[in-house]
């Protein structure tokens, strides 16, 4: 444990190493390079971040670029919106399907930056269709993606226990002590990772205070481009931890992808040989586009 501004130098020399990645990789590649317009005849299939023919994606990409042109005001005011997150809490609850595979299960996403509500919804579906299950979307709230990318890195340094993390407290840890429940699947992606991260320990400690810490037990996490500086199983406790990532985005490049923080990764890292970050546009959510990683596919 060493001290935690030394991360924060070690982390923002390593944006300015891969600056390119970082420019063309994930800004570029995820914004102008991923713009779609997909005719999509069934309303109900989950529709990628910037697919333009869908009319929600402008309103999010319009947020977005409000709170890029105010970003001064969004660091100066950061507290009180903060503050403000408080009344504004937001869970994504699944519609109850007939189709749900998985009744004795309880499936958990949390969103990575620059998180719109309408985006969660379609990562959700996208999950939801994939496995044919319901999923509760616990949502990150975006304060822009520059504040995104600060907020990003200083939690993973500092492991700051932002609103997303009280959030995902408080709807995980219920699902967790709950008996009828035999497995709580957590997926996280990008942000959502550093904030699950963090949350393995809020909630080993939780349950610590009652002697229930082996509850975790029933808990298994999937990531995408995991950005963390380290991502621990307290005492070997949960049952399953896997990880996936491109292998030209910058974010698990920065993270889990990164040779000097291999050791703090605890469980599978599968590697697919591709760029981008978006999760509904880049991210396959089928184990036969990845590769362990250090195998000789990757």
């Amino acid at each position: 444990m060493h001290n935690p501004w030394r991360y924060l130098n070690a982390d923002i020399r390593c944006v300015f190493t891969n600056l390119y990645d970082v420019i063309f990789n994930f800004v570029i590649r995820n914004s102008i390079l991923a713009i779609r317009f997909d005719v999509v005849p069934n309303p109900e299939t989950p529709r990628k971040e910037v697919d333009l023919l869908y009319w929600r994606n402008w309103i999010c990409v319009s947020a977005q670029f409000t709170r890029f042109v105010f970003t001064l005001p969004v660091v100066v005011l950061y507290p009180l919106m903060m503050l403000k997150s408080l009344e504004s809490e937001f869970v994504r609850r699944p519609i109850p399907s007939t189709r749900n595979k998985y009744p004795d299960e309880k499936w958990f996403f949390i969103n990575g930056i620059a998180g719109e509500k309408e985006w969660l919804e379609q990562n959700c579906r996208y999950l939801e269709d994939r496995f044919q299950t319901e999923v509760t979307g616990i949502f990150n709230k975006s304060y822009g993606l520059l504040w995104d990318l600060v907020e990003s890195i200083l939690q993973r340094s500092f492991e700051i226990l932002t609103i997303s993390v009280r959030l995902a407290t408080i709807n995980i840890l219920p699902a967790l002590r709950d008996k009828n429940i035999k497995t709580v699947r957590l997926i996280a992606h990008s942000q959502g990772s550093i904030i699950t991260s963090v949350l393995i320990k809020k909630l080993y400690l939780e349950l610590s205070y009652t002697n229930q810490q082996d509850y975790l037990g029933k808990l298994e996490i999937y990531t995408f481009s995991n950005g963390s500086r380290e991502f621990k199983n307290p005492g070997g406790l949960i049952r399953y931890i896997e990880h996936y990532a491109n292998s030209k985005d910058p974010v698990a490049k920065l993270g889990v992808l990164n040779p000097a923080l291999a050791k703090n990764f605890q469980g599978n890292i599968f590697v697919n040989q591709r760029s981008g970050h978006l999760f509904n546009t880049y991210y396959s959510l089928h184990s036969s586009s990845y590769a362990p990683y250090g195998s000789s596919d990757v």
